[in-house]
């Protein structure tokens, strides 16, 4: 059992019809989608040309703060310029049926 699903175990509270294991499958799937983002960024910066890189490691860093939960709110329009969609082209949760 992972620490998202002990967690869960332990809620008092009903859950609104949320499956319990669709929503422990999508936390673990952001918790490795955040973990891959930053360690693509990590490798970015380990490149020679990290100046030609900027926009794949802003991207990766948006993308990790996403799926920790970090940022609630709209990604900063400067940040847009070269991804118009960035939540869609990550694909967050896609196929996922967290509430049934």
């Amino acid at each position: 059992m992972t620490q998202a699903a002990d967690m869960l175990e332990t809620y008092p509270a009903d859950l609104g019809g949320v499956d319990r294991e669709a929503l422990v499958a999508c936390i673990r799937a952001c918790v490795d989608c955040a973990q891959a983002c930053t360690a693509c960024a990590d490798a970015c910066l380990s490149e020679q040309n990290v100046a030609d890189l900027r926009t794949c490691i802003r991207s990766d860093l948006d993308c990790a703060d996403l799926c920790r939960g970090h940022r609630t709110g709209p990604v900063p329009a400067h940040r847009l310029r070269r991804q118009p969609h960035p939540v869609r082209r990550a694909g967050v949760c896609r196929g996922l049926q967290v509430v049934r």
